[in-house]
């Protein structure tokens, strides 16, 4: 009989490791449309944030410097990993996306930047050659006539920016929200 591969041995190390609801992946709920973060205790930083009613995993930098940078320590970089797609995840509370909407939205961006609708329309992405943290809802305001509430209402989460070293994610829940990241 042949040895196992060192690579087929990893691959059910880990699948058994899956399956384990001791460890430090117990918390996580598999129907959850996000990753939910680990509950916070004195030494693991900041607790969730409350984003419009629901909870998301801790913020990775405040507010008022909303820039995640690539020197920045991997945990603060997983954090904005995780923080983003908490932003573009559906709840069940949420609007169901308008595929039309998110179209006629990225028509009505086009000169800004060349634009895509991700996900049936939760997500609108604009690839611009300067993106900032202010973009997405200034882009929107100036371009459609619309407020973030609207887009909301039409399932769109979240409108994102990008150009060849920054992307910057505009929630729709709240127009303070805004996330960006190094690429």
């Amino acid at each position: 009989m042949r040895a196992a591969s060192p690579l087929v041995l990893f691959i059910a190390l880990v699948a058994n490791a899956a399956c384990d609801k001791s460890g430090p992946l117990a918390e996580l709920d598999a129907a959850s449309t996000w990753v939910v973060a680990p509950r916070a205790t004195a030494s693991s930083g900041p607790a969730p944030v409350v984003d419009a009613g629901r909870m998301m995993p801790p913020r990775p930098v405040p507010t008022s410097s909303p820039t995640v940078r690539i020197t920045m320590p991997e945990e603060v970089q997983l954090q904005a990993i995780q923080y983003m797609a908490a932003m573009q995840a559906p709840q069940a509370n949420d609007a169901p996306a308008d595929p039309a909407y998110g179209k006629d939205l990225a028509d009505r961006l086009r000169p800004v930047g060349r634009t895509d609708v991700v996900s049936s329309g939760r997500r609108i992405d604009l690839f611009v050659s300067k993106c900032d943290a202010t973009l997405p809802k200034e882009a929107v305001a100036q371009h459609t006539g619309a407020s973030l509430t609207t887009l909301l209402a039409h399932g769109v989460l979240v409108v994102r920016c990008a150009d060849h070293e920054l992307q910057c994610l505009q929630s729709t829940r709240d127009a303070d929200d805004v996330l960006c990241t190094h690429k």
